[in-house]
């Protein structure tokens, strides 16, 4: 298994000139039937990226994020947990509080210590 970080999957949405190796590399592993690791750190500093250096709206940024998870390719880190924190974040809250949220859910904890 490889994995895929957050410079790669920016440089696959710019449509830069090295997209196409990477675009490649991709279709190599798809064909053996190999998964690429996306890990909760590469989603996260993803989404900060988009919002905060490329301007992108969350609708725009769900939506990037939503294909990484529902691409049966990518093998993401607690990609069900994405999926809870998404929506909590498409309602507005930062990313990061809404996987924590959706962590602290399904490890059935109530409360943080203050």
């Amino acid at each position: 298994m490889k994995a895929v970080g957050t410079r790669s999957i920016l440089k696959l949405l710019e449509g830069k000139e090295e997209a196409q190796k990477i675009e490649q590399e991709l279709k190599k592993l798809e064909k053996k039937k190999q998964k690429v690791y996306v890990s909760n750190y590469t989603l996260l500093e993803l989404a900060y990226l988009l919002e905060f250096s490329y301007g992108l709206e969350r609708e725009r940024i769900g939506k990037i994020l939503r294909t990484i998870l529902e691409d049966p390719l990518f093998k993401v880190e607690e990609g069900g947990l994405w999926k809870e924190a998404l929506e909590l974040y498409l309602k507005g809250e930062d990313l990061l509080t809404a996987l924590k949220k959706a962590q602290y859910r399904n490890n059935g904890v109530e409360d943080e210590l203050s």
